[in-house]
């Protein structure tokens, strides 16, 4: 998922044609203000546009049960304006969110008992009608009737408005495990502007439309994950395999906990994790510098340092000691997935765990190769290598033709996994992934927008920096260490097996996503579960830009894309 949202964030990606530099380190300025907030600025000469963003280095491996899904909501929030934007009457706003905030606290007390019951079997679910109350029915009227009277004294989407209006484009964010990113294209003449609105949501938060919002989240859930085929079977695999670590509950949180966060919670994780002590701020463009820092202590030196440190994540993988299958019916055709817990971002074997994933992946990879072209059972295979800032996980993943059993895929996996272990890979596989990662090596620094993601991304995991060593040590992998890694790591006691077959009475897939992977598959249903419950007029805006953003898009995300549009023209 962290990949997917990366993709869907760069599919706005205009290419600047800027100059191109050889080190990170020589073009990269980094400042600390007095509150311990950072900044990452950028030199590039002629650019209209400064690609602008910043990241609070939270994510949902911070949280804990509960609260799942905090973080994510945080995404949403951080839209809705502050005392100054987005609302009509402050005063009134301050006297509603405090009504709302105590009705909900009754509602609470209520659930309490609600949950009691579900646990003990007189209920179904909280959704149970049997739970309905009378005294819940009235506490929801009340609630329902302030939420109008909130949503009537606001100035909605003004915070977009507002950037919209003097020329920024590209407004959004995206959450995953270890970070929170937000950021935008701002003209170069209207920096200041950014260190205003920035600065003024992190000092001045109001977390407007809470409720209704967290609602927004929850339905969120349901379009990813509770209406796709195999959302639900994805996230209980998800939990199996990481076995109480904080990387086992999703990124948008369970439904019991979005739907119990009450604003005093939230209040108090932005108290911790939203503090300019653990922020980090970029800024690539035509921009002056010494304005630029004038700018950063001016607006964003004025917020004080956080009173509580970010605890640590203290929760570490507990292994498996024995592989797993797991086994499911659903509404697409027959799949498997094989995944083996490796090291976290910057481990020792990182960077040939990284060769071994594009060794096996792609068109020209070995397992495309043997499983759609030789075998022909799949119409898709695909590595991954996932390493995170608190752990990571090598995946191998294949779409299987109707008639075939996924053991089979199973089965033919493993076969390539012990090749390489038994004789590793050729050089020319070899150069051919090191020639690969100097070409993205070189796009990343060409690209003011991706250059900026990058930075935010690779400091969210460790540090900025880490993205130029890091292809340093990925070149310097050999043949040995590849299959000193498949060795180590893709063993059977450290493997968990999701194998899919179609249910009988499925419904039968759209063909035209027989060559797509599971990722475009995923995508492409998010992306027309968020059109549908559209107005046609908004629909026609959107399809509008999907058209515009069409070329700019990452290869993998153009035929999604096209996909999305046809569907939505018919």
């Amino acid at each position: 998922m962290k990949k997917l949202l990366l993709s869907i964030a760069l599919v706005a990606i205009s290419v600047s044609g800027a100059a191109q530099e050889k080190s990170l380190r020589d073009i990269v300025s980094e400042h600390q203000l007095d509150n311990g907030m950072r900044f990452l600025m950028v030199q590039r000469p002629g650019a209209p546009m400064i690609s602008a963003g910043w990241i609070a280095h939270v994510g949902a491996a911070n949280e804990r049960p509960g609260i799942t899904g905090i973080s994510h909501l945080f995404e949403h929030m951080m839209f809705k304006g502050t005392h100054t934007i987005g609302v009509k009457d402050a005063a009134l706003d301050d006297q509603l969110r405090a009504k709302l905030d105590g009705l909900r606290e009754q509602m609470f007390t209520l659930e309490r008992e609600d949950r009691l019951k579900v646990r003990t079997g007189q209920a179904e679910s909280m959704s149970d009608p049997s739970l309905d109350s009378e005294d819940m029915k009235a506490l929801r009227e009340q609630f329902e009737t302030v939420i109008e009277q909130q949503r009537a004294n606001i100035i909605k989407d003004q915070f977009d408005q507002i950037y919209t209006e003097q020329g920024s484009t590209g407004m959004n964010a995206f959450t995953n495990e270890d970070m929170t990113v937000y950021f935008l294209r701002v003209p170069n003449n209207k920096l200041e502007l950014w260190f205003w609105m920035e600065s003024d949501r992190l000092s001045d938060p109001v977390f407007r439309e809470f409720y209704s919002e967290r609602d927004v989240v929850y339905e969120e859930r349901r379009m990813r994950t509770e209406s796709t085929p195999t959302g639900v079977q994805n996230e209980v695999f998800n939990s199996l395999f990481w076995r109480g670590h904080p990387y086992g509950w999703p990124v948008v949180g369970w439904p019991s906990d979005v739907s119990a966060i009450t604003r005093k919670q939230a209040e108090n994780y932005f108290d911790i994790y939203y503090a300019p002590n653990n922020l980090t701020a970029v800024l690539v463009g035509d921009f002056d510098e010494t304005q630029a820092l004038k700018w950063a202590n001016q607006y964003f030196g004025r917020i004080s340092r956080g009173e509580q440190a970010p605890p640590d994540v203290v929760t570490l993988f507990m292994p498996l000691k024995g592989g797993f299958d797991y086994r499911a019916e659903v509404d697409a055709p027959p799949s498997v997935t094989l995944a083996f817990h490796t090291t976290a971002y910057g481990g020792a074997d990182h960077p040939a765990l990284m060769v071994l994933a594009d060794v096996l992946n792609g068109k020209t990879g070995r397992l495309y190769k043997r499983l759609v072209l030789k075998d022909q059972i799949a119409t898709s295979a695909s590595a991954s290598e996932d390493s995170r800032k608190y752990d990571g996980v090598f995946q191998l993943s294949a779409n299987g033709k109707s008639e075939v059993d996924p053991d089979t895929l199973k089965k033919v996996w493993l076969e390539e996994i012990k090749k390489i272990q038994a004789d590793g890979i050729s050089e020319y596989e070899l150069e051919k992934v090191r020639n690969n990662l100097a070409a993205d090596n070189f796009r990343r620094l060409e690209d003011n927008f991706f250059l900026a993601i990058q930075l935010l991304y690779y400091d969210g995991l460790r540090d900025w920096s880490s993205m130029e060593t890091l292809f340093q040590r990925v070149t310097a992998v050999s043949r040995e260490d590849v299959q000193r890694v498949a060795r180590k790591y893709l063993l059977a006691d450290n493997m968990g097996a999701r194998l899919y077959t179609r249910k009988a009475n499925a419904e039968p897939e759209d063909p035209a996503l027989a060559d797509f992977s599971d990722e475009q598959k995923q995508a492409a249903g998010q992306m027309l579960g968020q059109l549908k419950s559209q107005s046609p007029e908004k629909q026609q805006e959107m399809l509008g830009r999907l058209q515009a953003m069409r070329s700019q898009a990452p290869a993998e995300m153009q035929p999604v894309i096209d996909y999305v549009i046809s569907k939505i023209a018919q």
